[in-house]
């Protein structure tokens, strides 16, 4: 019992750390008076503007290195990739 538990502990710790890739892309967020933004390469973005207690999660379509979307009230904002996060040269 006990080897079957650490072959499944196993074979779950490889299948996660090959399904994240080795450098991450990050992003910067920018929309008129946006208190913070966040964008992880999916179909949506953390978008927190000025006027408002906090932010919410809004659909973004996505062209290469550059993610855009409108939120609920109207404001367009822009999210680009500023290069990986790991072994970025210094």
């Amino acid at each position: 019992m006990h080897r079957i538990f650490l072959a499944f502990l196993t074979a779950t710790a490889l299948l996660a750390g090959s399904a994240v890739p080795s450098l991450a892309e990050s992003w910067s967020c920018s929309a008129p008076g946006i208190v913070s933004g966040s964008y992880g390469g999916g179909g949506s973005a953390y978008i927190h503007l000025t006027g408002y207690g906090t932010g919410n999660d809004y659909p973004v379509t996505r062209h290469g290195n550059v993610a855009s979307g409108v939120t609920k009230d109207g404001t367009r904002f822009t999210c680009r990739m500023t290069g990986p996060k790991a072994g970025r040269a210094q």
